[in-house]
């Protein structure tokens, strides 16, 4: 199942980089500027998914538009602490960078279940690269909980160095959830105060390569 998946993934990923199939095709491409748009998948998308078990809550998939200038992205995942403060986290961390410019146009996908981390799936200039799902801790194993996710899904600009939040994820012990909005929870986690467990991915795009 989770080849599956992947190869499902994989194909919603060069779709969106050859353009043209479905609605979800080419959007950054054609956006004014540099900037960072969720990918609209089309309804057969969705069904598509949803017959390989991968619920709306758990992906997410965007494009990406930025200049000749783009040298690093990364993508980090932060864990909070019981100080509700974000730790970054090395499992889930996710990088690639040139001396030469990247393409500067691609997709990628974040893909989660309740029993692990998020999936990375990256596509730029034809080529594509997989990250492993990070662990969660055990505890997560046999506790009861509610999970709530909230991403990013609004065209933001790209600001090279700038980190955009990507995606919130909790887990509580309570059955009531709240609508959780990935840009604000990431500045403000005090509403996930006494959860049992919160983590966030964000992206940074860089025309600088890392020292």
């Amino acid at each position: 199942m989770k080849r599956k998946i992947s190869v499902l993934l994989a194909a919603l990923l060069l779709c969106g980089m050859l353009g043209g199939c479905g609605a979800s095709g080419g959007t950054a491409q054609t956006a004014a500027g540099m900037q960072l748009t969720p990918a609209q998948l089309s309804e057969d998308e969705t069904d598509l998914l949803g017959l390989a078990g991968v619920q709306p809550s758990e992906f997410v998939l965007y494009d990406y538009q930025t200049d000749e200038n783009l040298r690093c992205i990364t993508i980090q995942r932060y864990i909070l602490s019981d100080a509700l403060a974000w730790e970054p986290a090395d499992s889930g961390f996710y990088q690639t960078y040139s001396d030469t410019p990247l393409a500067p146009d691609g997709r990628f996908a974040l893909t989660g279940k309740a029993d692990s981390g998020y999936t990375l799936q990256f596509s730029a200039d034809g080529l594509g690269d997989v990250s492993h799902a990070p662990d969660l801790p055990e505890s997560m194993a046999t506790a009861p909980t509610a999970i709530g996710v909230g991403a990013q899904l609004e065209a933001v600009p790209i600001v090279y160095g700038e980190e955009i939040p990507l995606l919130v994820r909790t887990f509580r012990d309570k059955s009531e959830l709240y609508v959780y909005d990935a840009a604000r929870d990431f500045i403000d986690p005090s509403r996930f105060e006494g959860d049992l467990f919160t983590e966030a991915y964000t992206v940074t795009f860089s025309d600088t390569v890392p020292e």
